[in-house]
């Protein structure tokens, strides 16, 4: 996952401000072991599948958690392979791949045939490194499989806006990840052309019927305020968390460090 946006505004327009406060307890996102006793108190939870024997996720289950499998389509951290192509992203140093290759497509298949029997769904990410035509067609094509493969289990969407009109009944949820703060060049809430593309984001996920969460990144009690204040506004349960993803309870105020940023306004944000 990434804190970048990579696409410039559309002429999607925000949406009205929704009432009511979502559910600050209906997404965390951990990608660290353990932390069952604090995972247990969210509805839905996304974690690293290779951290978590099947009694844990079965205990986190009978406590009416779902538990999704993080799983990335169009990146990978293999040093060698044929379905690699590029250089590697100079934040986690995963390469991207060719969404075509067989090999990558029997990989991913592997990886959703073992952990649907274990976990209730998916985190599907990285989709957004399919930037050409050719690349765009062959991760729908491979979105569309993940399906197939993973029959009922939830299936939700790290981003991924270039291709969810033409995955209608393929995915369950998006997830807007740097909704309204951001790690890239420095931890820092975004301004207002930023807030309104993410605001038109999270409009195009309700248009097409998808649940709509949001993940955003803070380091001070200030930004970590203003990402929730501006969930709020939106309607849409947002996770506060660290840039690696290592807090099982998001960014709480007594860890979060002294402000040293002014940050904006949330006039910009609520249409």
């Amino acid at each position: 996952m990434t804190g970048h946006l990579r696409h410039p505004l559309t002429y999607l327009q925000p949406p009205a401000r929704p009432t009511g406060t979502p559910d600050r307890r209906a997404l965390s996102v951990y990608y660290g072991p353990n932390a069952l006793n604090v995972l247990c108190r969210y509805r839905r939870v996304i974690v690293q599948p290779g951290h978590y024997r099947v009694d844990a996720v079965r205990w986190l289950q009978a406590r009416g958690v779902q538990v999704l499998a993080y799983l990335s389509l169009g990146m990978d951290s293999s040093p060698h392979g044929d379905w690699l192509r590029g250089a590697p992203d100079p934040h986690w140093h995963l390469r991207p791949v060719d969404a075509r290759h067989p090999e990558w497509r029997a990989r991913i298949e592997a990886q959703v045939l073992a952990h649907k029997a274990v976990f209730d769904g998916f985190l599907l990410d990285t989709l957004d490194s399919a930037s050409d035509p050719v690349q765009v067609r062959a991760m729908l094509k491979l979105v569309r499989q993940v399906r197939q493969w993973a029959g009922p289990c939830y299936l939700m969407a790290n981003r991924g806006f270039g291709l969810l009109p033409r995955l209608g009944g393929t995915i369950n949820g998006v997830l807007i990840e740097a909704l309204s703060t951001t790690w890239a060049d420095g931890y820092r809430t975004y301004d207002r052309h930023e807030l309104e593309y993410t605001a038109a984001l999270v409009a195009q996920a309700r248009r097409l019927h998808l649940e709509v969460y949001g993940l955003d990144y803070a380091v001070t009690t200030r930004a970590r305020r203003f990402a929730l204040r501006r969930a709020e506004a939106l309607g849409v349960p947002t996770f506060v968390s660290n840039r690696e993803l290592t807090l099982p309870g998001g960014l709480l105020p007594r860890l979060a460090a002294p402000e040293r940023h002014a940050y904006g306004s949330l006039s910009s944000t609520s249409a």
